[in-house]
């Protein structure tokens, strides 16, 4: 168990932080995961323990994976434009 299970109260911004990039870099969970634990964290504090504190930035952020459109080359519409039946109407059938 993270931070040897101290009270929430006994922690500080540095612990948090720590965790927070812990699951990142550790864990490697994804930039979602990441943020629902930041938002967990913030509303233990916040509205449980009624303890402010100033933003928290001093920890890595999970990398949201870049993922490309998948584009059909020129040359693979037309493979699906010849290989498509046309109804009495010109609409594709069968998709």
């Amino acid at each position: 168990m993270f931070n040897a299970k101290r009270h929430p109260t006994e922690m500080g911004a540095a612990e948090v932080e720590r965790f927070l990039t812990y699951l990142a870099t550790e864990r490697h969970v994804s930039s979602s995961t990441q943020n629902q634990a930041l938002s967990a964290i913030l509303f233990l504090y916040r509205d449980v323990l009624a303890v402010q504190w100033p933003w928290l930035d001093g920890f890595d952020r999970s990398k949201k994976p870049r993922r490309l459109p998948v584009v059909l080359t020129t040359a693979e519409v037309r493979q699906l434009l010849k290989h498509a039946e046309y109804s009495s109407n010109q609409h594709f059938v069968g998709f």
